[in-house]
């Protein structure tokens, strides 16, 4: 059973696409604990698991860290919170960053290229 010690199931059904917190992985919950404990402000996640349908319909590999449940896109309105979650992000050990004007995406999946940030 995939637990969080900040993250509720109700999050996770207001994504979108809807998910489960038991569509991620353990390991990834516990980074995002960590994340929000060190950015200490509110962290609202915008997209979290997707089927790899659900990413091939969209136009993407189907592939990607978040059919794999390592990735959650989190609502950043500000350049301060952008900051404080990239920051925090960093700290708790996601390698992998996208920068967007609207969220960050933070993901941890070791299949995938390491220490990179990139722009949307």
């Amino acid at each position: 059973m995939i637990t969080s010690k900040h993250f509720s199931e109700k999050e996770f059904k207001s994504c979108s696409p809807s998910c489960s917190l038991q569509d991620m992985k353990q390991s990834t919950m516990n980074r995002l604990d960590t994340l929000r404990e060190l950015a200490g402000i509110p962290i609202v996640i915008n997209s979290a698991y997707r089927s790899s349908a659900h990413d091939k319909s969209k136009g993407r590999s189907g592939t990607g860290a978040h059919t794999l449940g390592q990735a959650v896109d989190i609502r950043c309105n500000t350049s301060e919170t952008r900051f404080k979650v990239v920051q925090a992000a960093i700290a708790a050990g996601f390698s992998r960053i996208g920068i967007d004007k609207a969220f960050v995406h933070v993901d941890d999946s070791s299949q995938h290229a390491q220490c990179v940030m990139w722009l949307y």
